[in-house]
């Protein structure tokens, strides 16, 4: 799995995965999810679109990185997954704990409105 991270704006971190999450691929995700802890991150958005494949230990990985940065009041979304792949984030219930949204953009307004509406 190739981790591509970036910060549109001070707040947003935008988190691209490619290729499969699996066990494997674990300490460059939770590298990311380090990096985003370590700043004034107020949202992550997992950028799902290039991302083929994932098990149970990729969703068990964000499990922990929404767990971990729920209490920092960070919020996690996803962005554009796959069919497959949202397939099985909603069969999981995955969309319970961060919201699914179609595109990078639609999920950081999104977030920008709902922080708006929090202010």
């Amino acid at each position: 799995m190739i981790v591509n991270a970036t910060q549109p704006d001070q707040s947003t971190w935008v988190i691209a995965l490619s290729g499969k999450l699996l066990f494997e691929s674990r300490h460059a995700f939770q590298d990311a999810m380090t990096t985003v802890q370590q700043t004034s991150a107020r949202r992550v958005i997992l950028d799902l679109t290039d991302l083929s494949h994932i098990d149970s230990a990729g969703l068990g990985l964000m499990a922990v990185a929404h767990r971990k940065l729920t209490p920092m009041d960070i919020s996690l979304m996803v962005a554009n997954p796959q069919k497959t792949v949202r397939d099985i984030l909603l069969l999981t219930n995955m969309d319970k704990m961060y919201s699914l949204h179609d595109s990078v953009a639609e999920a950081s307004r999104q977030s920008k409105t709902t922080t708006l509406l929090h202010s």
